[in-house]
C-alpha cells in the first residue's frame, strides 16, 4: 500500500527574510519493515532521520550554488560549518511532500528550508580575517558604478529571407508519319518539362533592448554594506561628478546612464570605451591616489514570476561586474570579474522577491570579487 501526502502551502504562510536563501532538500530512508501508518512511519525517529537527511541535502544544494572562489573558501573551513550546522539552517522548514511506501519499504521527504546567508557570509569573512588580502583592503576606497536595470523595451526583428531560384526548361517532340499510298499524314506530341531549383538564406537581426535605470543610491548603499566588513568604503558616482563639475568639467553621469540604458551610444546597452576611459581619468585626477579601486557593471532584474512549487514569487538577476585597480600612469587594470551569472531569490510578493534577488546578487557578486583577489 502506498500513501501519498502533498501539503499545499499558501503564499501568505511564507515570511522569508531578505537575508535568507530558500533551498530544497530531498531524502529517502529505508523502513525496517512495513511501517507506514497515518501518512508517516510508525517509528517517529525514522521521520526525524529523513528530515535531517533532507536538510543536509538542501545545504549541499545551497553550497553548490557558490562561485568557485567562494567554494574554495568554504571547503577550507567546512568542518567549522558542519559542526555548527544549526546556526545557519533555520529549523522552521516547510515539508512540501512525503511518500511512505510499504511496498518498497521507503520513506521520502521533500522540504524547503531557509539558510541564513548573512550569517554564512559573516563567518566566511571572520575565518579570513587574518588573511593578507583583508589587510591589504583595509581602509581602501572604491568608486562603485554598478547600474541596476530592468528591461523597458525590446525590438524583436522579423527574419530577413533572401530567396534564389533557377528555372530550367526543356521540350520533347514526338512525330509519327503515316503513308497509306493515297495520302500522307503527320501526328506530333510535345512534352514540356520545367525544373526549378530554390535556395537562399535567412538572416535574423539581434534583439535591441532598452532598460530603465534603477535606484543608483540604493545600489551603492547595498554595495557599501557588503564592503564594510572588509574595511573598504564605497563612493557613489555622484561624488566623482561633483568633483568634475567643481573643476570646470561638464556633468557626465546622464551620458553614462543613457549608454547603459541603450538609448545612446554605439555599443548597445553598454558604456562606450571612450566614456569609460574618461571616468577612469577623473578617478585618477580627483582621487589623487586615494581611490585605488573602481567597480563597474550592471545588475539586470527580471519581472518576478510566481513559483508554483512554493507559492511564492521568484525573481532573477543577471550580474556582470568588473573590479579595476587604478594606476596613476596605466589607468584601470582589470583584477577580477563576475558574470554573466544569474541569481534567483524568492519572496511572498513581487517587490520582496525583486529586493531579495538584488541583495543576493550584490552580496554574492562583491564577495566573489573579494575572494578572487
Amino acid at each position: 500500500m502506498k500513501i501519498r501526502n502533498m501539503l499545499i502551502l499558501l503564499p501568505l504562510i511564507f515570511n522569508i527574510s531578505l537575508d535568507a536563501a530558500q533551498v530544497k532538500g530531498r531524502a529517502t530512508v529505508e523502513l525496517p519493515n512495513k511501517g507506514c501508518t497515518n501518512d508517516r512511519p510508525k517509528n517517529r525517529d525514522i521521520h526525524l532521520q529523513a528530515i535531517e537527511a533532507a536538510k543536509n541535502t538542501g545545504w549541499d544544494n545551497y553550497v553548490s550554488s557558490f562561485s568557485s572562489e567562494k567554494i574554495d573558501a568554504y571547503r577550507a573551513n567546512e568542518a567549522s560549518f558542519k559542526s555548527n550546522f544549526s546556526d545557519y539552517v533555520d529549523d522552521n522548514y516547510k515539508i512540501m511532500f512525503t511518500e511512505c511506501s510499504n511496498k518498497s519499504r521507503t520513506y521520502t521527504v521533500v522540504l524547503n528550508l531557509d539558510v541564513n546567508e548573512q550569517r554564512v557570509e559573516s563567518k566566511l569573512r571572520e575565518l579570513a580575517s587574518n588573511s593578507q588580502i583583508r589587510t591589504d583592503l583595509e581602509g581602501k576606497r572604491v568608486l562603485a558604478m554598478v547600474i541596476p536595470r530592468q528591461t523597458d523595451d525590446a525590438d524583436i526583428f522579423d527574419d530577413k529571407i533572401n530567396k534564389q531560384s533557377e528555372v530550367r526548361k526543356s521540350s520533347e517532340t514526338d512525330a509519327v508519319i503515316s503513308d497509306d499510298g493515297t495520302s500522307l499524314s503527320t501526328t506530333e506530341s510535345t512534352k514540356d518539362r520545367v525544373g526549378v531549383t530554390t535556395g537562399g538564406k535567412t538572416t535574423r537581426k539581434a534583439t535591441e533592448r532598452t532598460y530603465k535605470i534603477g535606484d543608483i543610491q540604493s545600489a551603492t548603499s547595498q554595495i557599501s554594506d557588503v564592503l564594510r566588513p572588509f574595511g573598504m568604503r564605497a563612493l557613489p558616482p555622484s561624488w566623482l561628478e561633483a568633483q568634475a563639475t567643481k573643476n570646470g568639467y561638464e556633468p557626465f553621469l546622464k551620458q553614462v546612464f543613457d549608454e547603459f540604458s541603450g538609448v545612446s551610444g554605439d555599443y548597445g546597452a553598454n558604456i562606450n570605451p571612450q566614456t569609460q576611459e574618461q571616468v577612469v581619468q577623473y578617478i585618477v585626477d580627483f582621487g589623487q591616489g586615494r581611490v585605488p579601486y573602481f567597480l563597474l557593471g550592471t545588475v539586470d532584474t527580471s519581472i518576478p514570476k510566481e513559483d508554483y512549487d512554493t507559492g511564492n514569487y521568484s525573481a532573477d538577476v543577471l550580474i556582470n561586474i568588473q573590479l579595476y585597480l587604478i594606476d596613476d600612469f596605466f589607468g584601470a587594470e582589470l583584477v577580477a570579474s563576475v558574470g554573466p551569472e544569474i541569481k534567483t531569490a524568492f519572496g511572498s510578493s513581487d517587490v520582496i522577491a525583486s529586493n531579495a534577488a538584488l541583495k543576493k546578487a550584490f552580496d554574492e557578486a562583491i564577495n566573489s570579487l573579494i575572494y578572487k583577489l
